[in-house]
């Protein structure tokens, strides 16, 4: 098995996303007052302007954990076959 590939840093991106998300709640919370009703679409408008394409950086998040669940999994796999070399190695030594 090859060594798999560490993901992207994602902090960042959850971040941005919980900014966009904070925003776009921001928005929503103070709608124009007195307004008609172009200007009750156009505010919604905004707020859907504003998250816009984010359920897609959640999907990446999501990649970016199955591939680090997979690390895990790969390196934890490693570490117990050097345990056991280890342990066998030691056994060979002891008396």
């Amino acid at each position: 098995m090859s060594i798999p590939q560490m993901p992207k840093h994602t902090c960042p991106i959850i971040d941005k996303l919980k900014r966009r998300i904070e925003d776009a709640y921001v928005m929503a919370d103070d709608p124009p007052k007195n307004a008609c009703e172009e200007s009750l679409y156009n505010h919604l408008a905004g707020i859907a302007h504003e998250l816009l394409g984010e359920a897609e950086v959640l999907e990446d998040i999501r990649r970016a954990n199955s591939d680090l669940r997979e690390c895990a999994i790969f390196w934890q796999e490693r570490a117990e076959e050097f345990e056991n070399k280890l342990l066998y190695a030691q056994e060979q030594c002891t008396p």
